[in-house]
């Protein structure tokens, strides 16, 4: 794992020689071994898709599901490639075990981030993809085109990495699955209390398929914890971006 940040040219030539063939890969999502997460996204979070998972409050769980996710993801022997927006992981809060399938990519800044998480998609050899943005400046994360996340969603439709997004407030336009903790808790020391913090995290589901369609528009519904909105890939682009402005400004 790197303790500098690492350029685009160094990290390229960090995964063709640490990574020379792929793993095999699971088509029924990855468990991320938080229950209430899980249990949201139908099982783990899906392949070929972004997932936003929103940290509304101070320590309503992020780094607790980061975490989980990393032991998980161990136990099953995949591949994580963790691209960190604002040079905010703490490895020394993840047991040393849970680290050693990881490769870490600690960002100078959103563009650098966004950057790196595009070349790393499209390399192919992780099965899990997280991009933390949670300590990156809110107006920047606004201010960001829209664009650069329609790039990274066409980049991961089709193909085996599950994209996990990181954000402090519902940021991805269009995006296929976006989880929702507001509930602040308090940071859990030891094993015992931070198993019982995983079973107490609240998670809103505000948008997620559940039913591939293809019609455009199959179905809106309020179910427990929020808003399910389901979409077929065949939705377009500026249509998807039309109605997330619309939620966003509602």
């Amino acid at each position: 794992m790197p303790d500098a940040p690492v350029n685009l040219a160094g990290l390229r030539a960090l995964l063709a020689g640490r990574f020379p063939e792929k793993a095999r890969r699971s088509d029924h999502g990855v468990p991320t071994g938080v229950p209430a997460v899980d249990d949201a996204l139908g099982g783990g979070l899906p392949a070929g898709r972004l997932t936003e998972l929103v940290s509304a409050a101070p320590s309503s769980g992020g780094q607790t599901v980061l975490a989980r996710l990393l032991v998980a993801t161990q136990a099953a022997r995949m591949r994580v490639a963790l691209v960190d927006g604002s040079d905010g992981f703490a490895p020394e809060t993840v047991p040393a075990d849970a680290l050693r399938h990881l490769v870490w990519v600690r960002g100078r800044d959103l563009a650098a981030a966004m950057t790196a998480a595009d070349l790393l998609v499209r390399d192919g050899n992780y099965d899990v993809l997280v991009l933390d943005l949670r300590g990156c400046a809110r107006r920047a994360l606004e201010r960001h085109p829209a664009a650069a996340w329609y790039r990274l969603q066409r980049a991961a439709e089709g193909g085996t990495v599950a994209v996990l997004v990181q954000t402090p407030c519902p940021l991805v336009p269009a995006v296929p699955w976006r989880l929702v903790l507001r509930q602040p808790g308090a940071l859990a020391d030891g094993r015992a209390a931070r198993d019982s913090l995983v079973a107490r995290l609240a998670v809103e589901r505000v948008r997620g398929h559940v039913v591939p369609s293809s019609s455009r528009l199959v179905s809106a519904e309020q179910s427990k914890g929020g808003w399910t909105r389901d979409y077929a890939a065949a939705d377009s682009p500026p249509a998807l971006r039309a109605e997330e402005e619309s939620e966003l400004a509602g």
